[in-house]
């Protein structure tokens, strides 16, 4: 089954340590998604990324953070972020990443459709080099919407909008996923967005929609202070310097 959570608005290292401790928690059976914004300027970046790269390369208003995923930086100043944490029980969190990785995008493209906006899916890194693209106050060399990896959303002038990554472990599988707001009209609708993106996620997840009468349990206030803990941490930020 796959829930809905309250969207959220949380600081970087709360963000990072809610998805955390969703990945460890999930009850068997269900997968979540989740939107959340955040309270400071922030940027995150991709597990095996190295701190001093990243921070010689971000404006310095912004907090870094690692997440647990993969991927490059991601400015979080104009995005619409999510998260799906999937058990290791879901048949869907067993398909090959590649695959996977395709038709959660597949499902924000016919979202997007369904809204009267006409996207591509990206083909490979190598023709998505020649597209147009927006200017970044973040250095183009490790920026994932600078880079887009195959399957990532691109409007039909080639500019990224969307891009995901992925942590796979014993308890199930983590994507979160990033959407440029300034690729996407003025008055782009999220709150008509978001559920029509559930009910494709459900199709291509081949998973039924549905509500928990106490999702309270899916909280684990030690787990999540545990996880703060870590996420704040120097140890975790810099631990590739």
């Amino acid at each position: 089954m796959l829930i809905t959570l309250p969207n959220a608005f949380g600081d970087a290292v709360t963000n990072m340590a809610i998805d955390a401790a969703l990945l460890r928690s999930m009850p068997a059976g269900l997968a979540a998604f989740r939107h959340y914004a955040w309270l400071e300027p922030t940027a995150s970046f991709g597990y095996a990324q190295r701190y001093n790269e990243v921070a010689q390369n971000s404006p310095t208003e912004l907090s870094l953070i690692r997440r647990l995923t993969g991927g490059g930086i991601v400015d979080h100043r104009n995005d619409w972020t999510y998260a799906l944490i999937l058990h290791n029980s879901l048949a869907a969190s067993k398909r090959p990443a590649t695959e996977l990785y395709q038709h959660v995008h597949q499902a924000i493209q016919q979202t997007l459709q369904s809204m009267q906006i006409e996207t591509q899916l990206a083909p490979c890194p190598k023709a998505c080099k020649s597209a147009t693209r927006a200017p970044s106050s973040i250095n183009s060399a490790s920026q994932c919407f600078v880079h887009p990896a195959v399957n990532d959303v691109l409007r039909l002038d080639g500019q990224k909008i969307a891009g995901a990554a992925m942590k796979r472990s014993r308890a199930g599988l983590l994507i979160q996923g990033s959407i440029d707001r300034s690729t996407l009209p003025d008055d782009f609708d999220f709150t008509h967005f978001q559920p029509n993106l559930l009910t494709q996620l459900a199709q291509a997840l081949e998973l039924p929609q549905g509500e928990l009468e106490d999702i309270r349990p899916l909280f684990k206030s030690e787990q999540i202070e545990k996880e703060k803990e870590r996420f704040a941490s120097q140890a975790w930020n810099q631990k590739r310097a």
